[in-house]
């Protein structure tokens, strides 16, 4: 019993570890950020997972990613803000940097250019995520975490006009 107990002591110190560097790399820029987690794994989950989870884990999905993102980023200086794009058959999250003039989208981990260039506003980000989705966007909010509950703020619906149509 001892020893399972010093193995899980050790395992929780490895991953506050893990965090507490990455969150201390002083060359750490979103696209650094972002690469960091190419080799992760895709695992949709139904519930987000705290940091430290998804960094043992190595896998995860996009509000995991993007929540671990927003607060590494935002203790580096970084302006960061979580943005979720809620589209006919799917929902997305994806963490803007103003600094980056883009946002950092788990999809994007192992592209060549993994940052989305936007202009930040909502409607932008919901218009490039849902043309990677090809999936209609219905709404789009920032939001933040309050004891690990999202509260959205600056809801945003496409105008009839802007409707997308996707085959």
């Amino acid at each position: 019993r001892a020893l399972l107990l010093s193995a899980l002591a050790a395992a929780t110190v490895a991953q506050a570890n893990e965090l507490a560097a990455l969150e201390s790399r002083k060359d750490l820029t979103p696209e650094k950020l972002i690469r960091h987690f190419s080799h992760f794994t895709f695992e949709l989950g139904d519930q987000v997972q705290d940091p430290e989870t998804f960094l043992r884990r190595r896998r995860g999905d996009c509000d995991d990613f993007a929540r671990l993102a927003s607060l590494v980023l935002a203790k580096r200086g970084y302006h960061t803000k979580l943005v979720v794009i809620m589209m006919a058959d799917e929902t997305h999250v994806v963490c803007y940097v103003k600094e980056a003039a883009g946002f950092l989208d788990f999809n994007h981990r192992a592209d060549a250019h993994p940052i989305v260039r936007s202009d930040g506003s909502l409607a932008d980000i919901a218009e490039k995520t849902a043309a990677y989705f090809r999936n209609p966007w219905r709404m789009v909010s920032e939001f933040h975490y309050e004891n690990n509950v999202p509260v959205f703020a600056d809801v945003v619906f496409p105008k009839a006009s802007e409707a997308q149509q996707f085959t």
